[in-house]
Order: C-alpha cells, then sequence, then structure tokens
C-alpha cells in the first residue's frame, strides 16, 4: 500500500509522465484500498491526501474520520468526530 501511495503521489504531483488512464486507474485503486483495506490512521491521511489530488471529493474528510476509526479500534481515544 505504501509503494501505491508513494507512487500515486509522484505522479499526481508531475514527477513523472504517465497515461491519463494509468492515473485516473492509480487513484481509483487508492480509492477502493482507503474504503475497504484496515489501514494504520496515518495511512488512511495519506490516501486521503492522494485522493484529493485526484479529485476525489470530501476525500480528507472522509480519511480523518476513517483515522479516528482505526485510532478507536486500536483503543485509542479520537478527538475527530466519526
Amino acid at each position: 500500500m505504501k509503494s501505491l501511495l508513494i507512487g500515486a503521489s509522484a505522479v499526481l504531483a508531475g514527477c513523472t509522465v504517465v497515461p491519463t488512464g494509468a492515473v485516473h486507474q492509480a487513484c481509483r485503486v487508492v480509492e477502493i484500498a482507503a474504503a475497504e483495506a484496515e489501514m494504520a490512521p496515518a495511512w488512511y491521511i495519506s490516501a486521503g491526501q492522494v485522493l484529493e489530488r485526484c479529485g476525489v471529493r470530501d476525500a480528507r474528510e472522509r480519511a480523518e474520520a476513517s483515522a479516528c476509526a482505526a485510532q478507536r479500534r486500536a483503543g485509542y481515544s479520537c478527538e475527530a468526530s466519526p
């Protein structure tokens, strides 16, 4: 997952030239992973930042909520609203 986020970030930052379809596909894969995988809170935040660059609406807010839920599952408190 980490390499996927790094790769997607590099593509979206303009560090490499790839076909538009590949960028769209990478964004979609990150979106699916963020929605369905159980990750550490920091990974949700990173995925939300990538998805925000992909143009996904409310990506950052959803990522923060997912990160908070992950913290609660791990037994820690979270100050963000669910």
